[in-house]
């Protein structure tokens, strides 16, 4: 059955995996790439753990000598490591103790494809990674291949939706959000477009751009978040939203605290801050915070909006600062919150 045709499986997926998401449990979702000439990443995974093959880049295949060396390597390929040979492997790791439980419902995930949605997938992602190689070698073909296993295809999904499907990578890489959330805001993906798609939306150097709003929030209120911006894009246009996943293959990046800073404290007219009891414990939002604390020092006031789903104290903020209430208002009305205050900015001159 296609996704266009298993909309309430798909209902209960999300369901399912939001849930999971609520319990914060201690689970990651990392990636790392293996070649002939790159060993595999030190790091000791932590206990249950789940790895498997991705995808392949096998190499420039010509000569008939070649040839004939991919038959016998696809001949004593190993099903949890892929075709022998290899030039490069991208693996992807579960790891924590609810690996089990996600394994189950991301092969029920991965399952949700039919046999004609996973080929064109796998095209799609083939593309990505061949593109690069097929200008090295003229007189040969470039060879590929990516794991039809249900589990693999949910997470090159996963990667894929994130941009991320190429991934020029020499460490174990955790993705963010964690497995469970990132499942969840996939799946409603899919459920609005029933059609693979990407969550980045930009092509636009990210330094390059002045937004009109840049958002502040912890992984666990992306689900309320990412309604937020979906408004404000439509409203606003393009790249007018600075919110993390329409940027995520351009965040890839080393140094990525001090282009954060720059976007949050030089290259935006507004700052909304989400704050919740979760938003001071997150690294990235200790980054991102410091930047705001630096608008808050120059009296820039103006420039900062916050947004607070509870009382928790955080660190600079005080009981007389004035915030949306989202306990109170959803994401719609925090939308049009947020383009007001654009709209009064502008009338007093303020960009």
């Amino acid at each position: 059955m296609s996704l266009r045709k298993n909309t309430s499986e798909v209902q209960r997926l999300i369901a399912a995996f939001e849930q999971q998401a609520d319990v914060f449990h201690d689970i990651s979702f990392s990636v790392f790439v293996v070649s002939s000439d790159r060993d595999p990443p030190e790091d000791k995974f932590s206990s249950p753990n789940h790895a498997i093959t991705l995808w392949q880049y096998y190499g420039a295949v010509g000569t008939e000598a070649e040839r004939a060396q991919l038959l016998r390597n696809i001949a004593t390929r190993d099903p949890n490591w892929g075709v022998r040979g290899a030039e490069l492997s991208l693996m992807g790791v579960i790891q924590g103790s609810a690996t089990p439980l996600f394994l189950r419902m991301a092969k029920r995930a991965g399952s949700l494809f039919n046999r004609k949605e996973v080929d064109a997938f796998k095209l799609q992602i083939l593309d990505d990674i061949l593109d690069k190689e097929a200008s090295n070698r003229i007189d040969a073909k470039p060879v590929g291949s990516v794991n039809s296993n249900p589990l693999a295809v949910w997470l090159n999904y996963l990667l894929y939706y994130l941009s991320l499907p190429r991934l020029d990578i020499t460490r174990l890489t955790p993705i963010e959000p964690e497995p469970f959330s990132l499942s969840m805001l996939a799946l409603e993906s899919l459920l609005a477009n029933s059609q693979v798609v990407r969550s980045d939306r930009s092509t636009t150097p990210v330094a390059d751009i002045r937004f009109k709003v840049a958002l502040s929030f912890p992984g666990e209120r992306r689900r309320f978040v990412d309604s937020v911006a979906g408004s404000l894009r439509d409203a606003l246009g393009p790249d007018s939203v600075f919110y993390d996943l329409d940027y995520q293959a351009q965040l890839a990046r080393p140094n990525l605290d001090t282009l954060l800073q720059d976007i949050y404290r030089k290259n935006s007219e507004l700052v909304v801050v989400f704050l919740s009891a979760e938003y001071s414990s997150k690294e990235w939002c200790g980054l991102e915070w410091r930047a705001i604390r630096e608008i808050i020092k120059q009296r820039r006031d103006d420039q900062l909006m916050f947004v607070r789903f509870d009382d928790a104290s955080i660190d600079g903020v005080f009981s007389h600062d004035g915030y949306i209430d989202a306990q109170r208002h959803d994401e719609s009305a925090v939308a049009r919150f947020i383009i007001s205050r654009l709209i009064s900015m502008k009338s007093a001159g303020i960009e």
